[in-house]
């Protein structure tokens, strides 16, 4: 989820503010004019960026928070090093990891979709920028959390152990 928060304030925003603003300055339509295809020549090269960004990002992260829970466990609470690998190495399931990769892929894709929409479709100048921006940040943390909730029962929703009330 932070992951996708992150994702949606920085690069999400960023993209529809680039998109919002060669809209109301008429680049999209100056291409268009051109018989270039913007769809194909701005929208998707954003979003191939987007998926070729999110995967070692998304790596870099995940191994930091390992090396940080290491480190707070061992030097922060006193724990040894071996009680801290024997429980990760116990509960750390492989494939819980890649499960993860497909739910960061999920929601870069959503995230991605939804702010080149409203940076794409922009209008009302300077000021509609902004809105677009603003829309599509709550869109996106809207949609983040969604698809965190659908990707959790579709993968642990079927065991007798997944709970999900509060």
């Amino acid at each position: 989820v932070v992951a996708g928060i992150g994702l949606a304030a920085t690069f999400g925003a960023g993209v529809t503010a680039q998109l919002g603003a060669m809209r109301i300055n008429e680049e999209i339509d100056a291409l268009e004019s051109m018989g270039i295809p913007p769809v194909e020549y701005l929208v998707s090269t954003r979003i191939v960026a987007g998926m070729v960004a999110i995967t070692p990002l998304y790596s870099i992260a995940v191994i930091l928070s390992f090396v940080a829970s290491q480190f707070t466990t061992v030097v922060l609470f006193g724990q040894s090093g071996g009680l801290y690998d024997h429980y990760f190495n116990t509960f750390l399931n492989p494939i819980d990891l890649l499960w993860s990769f497909l739910q960061a892929i999920l929601m870069a894709i959503t995230i991605l979709l939804i702010h080149t929409y409203f940076g794409y479709f922009a209008t009302g100048g300077p000021s509609g920028v902004g809105v677009a921006v603003g829309n599509a940040v709550r869109t996106s943390l809207i949609v983040v959390v969604s698809v965190t909730l659908l990707i959790s029962l579709a993968i642990y929703g079927s065991n007798g152990n997944f709970n999900l009330s509060g």
